[in-house]
């Protein structure tokens, strides 16, 4: 009995170790792509709409933007997060709008990267865009930002 559970053992390694650089080899290939410029300056209520493209030669489970904001509620405010499931390409939306001056806003360093400074006076932001796959893959990309309301 011990030399077959043994041998079920050594089978059940061996199937797993050829598997897994086969599973590895087919890691999708992903291009996302800021397709507007990021906005440097917004009025008070003046909205501003950033798009992202996804383009995967595999397809995925789902692709979303969601905003990161050093100043949540000041200066500046997303809408909302964008998704797209079960395709291969996409283009997000990701709408900010000028909430109130940033003029009274502190200067940040080290924000969202060590060694990323942003002057006082603008809200430091970013759109975080990424792509999940099948295989618990995920690949994002973040796009750095700071708007001035004046």
């Amino acid at each position: 009995m011990k030399t077959l559970l043994t041998r079920f053992v050594v089978i059940m390694l061996v199937v797993l170790l050829t598997c897994t650089p086969a599973a590895a080899a087919t890691t999708p290939t992903v291009s996302i792509t800021l397709l507007t410029p990021l906005p440097t300056e917004l009025a008070v209520g003046q909205s501003y709409t950033i798009q992202v493209s996804i383009v995967s030669n595999e397809p995925f489970i789902v692709a979303m933007a969601m905003p990161d904001r050093y100043y949540p509620g000041r200066g500046i405010f997303f809408h909302d997060t964008d998704r797209v499931a079960h395709a291969t390409e996409a283009v997000l939306e990701l709408t900010v709008t000028g909430k109130a001056s940033t003029a009274n806003l502190a200067a940040v360093s080290d924000w969202p990267t060590p060694g990323e400074n942003w002057p006082a006076g603008v809200a430091p932001a970013s759109v975080v865009a990424g792509v999940r796959f099948v295989k618990g893959q995920l690949v994002s990309e973040r796009f750095n930002f700071a708007v001035k309301v004046p």
